[in-house]
């Protein structure tokens, strides 16, 4: 069977940018910046992560992710950590109210996509999800 690789690459681009608008919406009344929203799910991908870390995910300066934290921080999201072992870095993980926070967006989020499934068979659901993981895992192949 012929395809068109650009087709396929397009189909997938638009269906990320149409889930960020629905992760957008469910956010839209937390008030928080999108970079804020950023860190939030980086921490909770991760559980805690260094200020450098962030720096390099999210392609910002360090005074930039600083600043950022220091917002989050000072709302309540989020708590800076130092550990005796290593003094010199920082790392930013949840604070109770970022943690609720952080189960709310997942629900939400997981609500929105209840909805884009709920005519999908459960045998075109799991097919679905193995073929992103192998187009996932074929990415992470060529990297």
């Amino acid at each position: 069977m012929k395809y068109d690789s650009f087709e396929i690459a397009m189909l997938i681009k638009e269906i990320y940018s149409s889930t960020m608008e629905i992760v957008s919406t469910s956010l839209k009344d937390s008030g928080l910046t999108h970079q804020q929203i950023m860190i939030i799910k980086l921490i909770a991908h991760k559980g805690e992560v260094n200020i450098s870390e962030l720096c390099e995910e999210m392609s910002l300066a360090k005074g930039t992710i600083s600043g950022i934290v220091q917002r989050l921080e000072s709302a309540g999201y989020v708590k800076k950590v130092k550990y005796e072992k290593d003094k010199r870095n920082t790392y930013v993980a949840f604070s109770d109210k970022g943690l609720d926070f952080a189960k709310e967006f997942r629900n939400k989020i997981n609500e929105s996509f209840d909805k884009i499934f709920e005519n999908f068979t459960d045998e075109e659901i799991t097919e679905v999800r193995k073929n992103l993981l192998k187009i996932r895992n074929k990415i992470k192949e060529n990297k």
